[in-house]
């Protein structure tokens, strides 16, 4: 009895996991074939591999293929490697493909109610809202705050040499810029991440220190939401909810009590919150209150100062490895500045080698590897005679479209130069920014944001390879964002 109970138990087991494997075979679409349970994306789940390894693999086994038919664990989930249809998918058909599928729950953890998870409607009205915040003029105004973080980042690295030269790991470095950066013109706080303990960094590494329990609480959450809360799980621990929310909640209660405003992203939020007090609300709108405030400065705190580090320590570590495009960079840095009086906006403006270094950094190392989608109504692929319902996922593969020969020929060189004629890419193959109506909504900043940093350390410093400088660089597959083993070891030399 035992044993027949334990037969069937397998039996039901192995027809659950497998019981979507049908999908793409009736649909005539090519792709591996799926492992039970698992589907085609085992390296990811067991940690072997960072998805932008995994989906690699898959888009280079069907090169003539525009898409590919996978299963992420159960999921259907199609793989797109032709540009033109990304465009489709992102731009000119986005009504199909609105959502990116991330489970929130509200009610349990309020910070999962950001920008970058929201859905419909809501996201739309949240999108709108946040969007003047990004304007040019907004960030031009927010220079003179950026400027004095990149004064204190070359005190910083001066600090931590202890003398002319020596080896550092600059992508713990680079975090702590950017974290104060965010800090100063998001909230209107000296997060002081440069100049001692900060708490703000203990809570940057905290969110995204590539731990296995971390790791294992995203995947359930993406891929089996209904666990995730049976279980109570978390997306983040609570420490950081309580102190993400108590942080905000004080900061709003003090300006509004002290009448103090600010020309920073937590006071437009502010009187977002105080407009929709005064406006009756539709029922699928999203009111400002200061768990959304809260969610909306956490995920800007997050990717403001994460991916612009992750791109910055590469970045360097590309100029180690590639000293002429350094001595070039050096080069336009001492013309500009020859030019003006101080590192202003408009100087760094005028950097545009600084530009095309960031930009070929984020194609050899897109900090979001991959990009989804999820099908919210039927949708007919263009020329062709497939239809894919509603509850598909897309994936599209960032890393593997960055290092495809098609769209970059000699994909593993570092040349900026590549991007100097933009006519010449093959239109949706670069994303490290996403694409259409849910495109990074802070890339100007960012990029701003990297090329004062990038100036000021290579007007000071000569960055060249050291012991610890590892080639090639090994990403660790517990994380969600391209974060190398080890982190990013170079030496800096001051320039005479």
């Amino acid at each position: 009895m035992i044993l027949f109970l334990v037969a069937a138990l397998c039996f039901l087991f192995y027809a659950y996991s497998t019981w979507t494997f049908s999908y793409w075979r009736k649909k005539k679409v090519k792709g591996p074939p799926p492992i039970p349970l698992f589907g085609n994306i085992k390296d990811i789940v067991l940690f072997k591999s960072f998805p932008g390894e995994c989906h690699q693999k898959i888009y280079r086994q069907y090169p003539e293929e525009r898409y590919v038919g996978i299963y992420q664990l159960r999921t259907p989930t199609l793989l797109l490697r032709d540009p033109d249809l990304i465009k489709h998918v992102f731009v000119k058909d986005f009504e199909h493909f609105v959502d990116r599928g991330f489970h929130t729950n509200e009610e349990r953890e309020p910070l999962t109610a950001h920008l970058v998870s929201l859905e419909g409607s809501r996201w739309r009205n949240l999108r709108a809202k946040l969007t003047p915040a990004f304007s040019s003029g907004k960030i031009k105004n927010m220079f003179p705050l950026m400027s004095q973080c990149s004064d204190n980042l070359v005190s910083f690295i001066k600090d931590q040499l202890k003398g002319d030269k020596g080896d550092l790991e600059v992508r713990e470095v680079t975090a702590r810029f950017t974290t104060d950066v965010i800090g100063t013109v998001a909230f209107g706080l000296q997060f002081d991440a440069m100049s001692g303990d900060s708490v703000f960094r203990e809570m940057g590494k905290k969110i995204t220190q590539p731990t296995l329990s971390n790791a294992m609480g995203r995947a359930t959450r993406a891929f089996f939401p209904w666990l995730f809360d049976a279980l109570q799980m978390r997306t983040f621990p609570l420490e950081i909810h309580t102190f993400f929310t108590k942080f905000v909640k004080e900061t709003i209660d003090y300006r509004q009590a002290s009448g103090e405003k600010r020309a920073d992203f937590l006071q437009l939020m502010i009187q977002l919150k105080n407009m929709d007090a005064t406006l009756s609300q539709a029922e699928d709108s999203l009111v400002f209150t200061d768990s959304v405030i809260a969610a909306q400065a956490f995920v800007f705190f997050l990717a403001g100062f994460e991916t612009s580090a992750t791109t910055l320590s590469f970045c360097l570590y590309e100029l180690a490895l590639n000293p002429s495009c350094q001595e070039q960079a050096f080069r336009e840095i001492s013309t500009v500045r020859a030019k003006h009086e101080t590192l202003s906006y408009e100087a760094v403006n005028e950097m545009t080698y600084l530009e095309l270094l960031l930009e070929e950094t984020m194609r050899k190392h897109p900090p979001v590897a991959n990009l989804s989608r999820v099908c919210n109504k039927a949708y007919a692929i263009p020329g062709s005679d497939l239809t894919i319902d509603p509850g598909v996922a897309i994936v599209v593969p960032v890393h593997a479209l960055h290092h495809d020969p098609i769209n970059f020929p000699d994909p593993e060189r570092f040349i900026p130069e590549r991007f100097s004629n933009k006519d010449r890419l093959k239109n949706h193959s670069y994303l490290p920014f996403g694409e259409g109506p849910r495109h990074c909504i802070g890339m100007r900043f960012a990029m701003l944001e990297m090329k004062l940093a990038l100036s000021q350390i290579l007007w000071h410093y000569k960055v060249t390879q050291c012991p610890k400088t590892a080639i090639p660089l090994k990403i660790d597959p517990k994380t969600f964002i391209t974060t190398p083993v080890g982190g990013v070891w170079v030496n800096l030399s001051l320039r005479n």
